[in-house]
């Protein structure tokens, strides 16, 4: 069995096989997904707000459609490779994240348990534009330092950390460059407790068969 998943790892992927970021310019009708702007002013988003924009409304209506086979065909060639073979759940639903100059793409510094997220979660962070400095999401340097490091990625690579301990967050954006990207969260059954709580935003039940699925 491979180790339970501590500190941040960045892992490769075929960007090719897996090319999300070229749905995503389709659904947004974008050359480049770094240029995506909102089109007049947002304030800064908070925990409330940070999944409330027109970008995040039209990434969920198209999921199911262009996006969802891609989806759980990554999760079955990619998560083995970092949990093993034992058998998991994982996010039925990644969430997204739009990351634009000036703001925030998650509104506050936090640890996934401190919105009813349970032991055992692993995160998968991926994103479809580069990943850097300010608009890029910021892990404790060591697990409770409250030292904040920006992680460094670029399209084809997976950030994967324990979001449920370790505190992350965002720093205002000014790269002047849009980060876009998704995570989700996976569990082996194993590590797997059925929860009766609801995720923060959405009121998701944290449980097989709504917030969580298996392959």
């Amino acid at each position: 069995m491979h180790p339970v998943v501590h500190e941040p790892v960045i892992y490769d992927y075929d960007a090719a096989r897996f090319d999300f970021g070229d749905i995503l310019r389709k659904i947004y009708d974008v050359d480049d997904l770094a240029r995506l702007r909102p089109e007049g002013e947002l304030e800064v988003m908070t925990w409330r707000t940070d999944q409330s924009t027109d970008f995040h409304a039209k990434f969920y209506e198209a999921f199911e459609a262009e996006l969802k086979p891609l989806y759980r065909e990554f999760v079955a060639a990619f998560v083995p490779g970092v949990l093993g073979t034992e058998e998991f759940c994982f996010q039925r639903v990644p969430t997204f994240r739009v990351h634009f100059p000036g703001n925030v793409a998650v509104g506050d510094f936090h640890r996934d348990r401190d919105y009813n997220h349970g032991d055992g979660e692993v995160n998968f962070w991926v994103p479809f534009t580069p990943a850097y400095d300010t608009n890029s999401v910021w892990i404790e340097r060591e697990l409770g330092s409250g030292d904040y490091r920006p992680m460094t990625l670029d399209p084809g690579q997976v950030l994967v950390f324990d979001s449920v301990d370790w505190s992350h967050g965002n720093k205002i954006n000014e790269t002047g460059s849009t980060r876009v990207s998704f995570d989700f969260r996976c569990i082996r059954l194993s590590d797997y407790n059925p929860s009766t709580l609801r995720t923060v935003d959405a009121k998701r039940g944290l449980w097989i068969g709504d917030y969580f699925d298996v392959l």
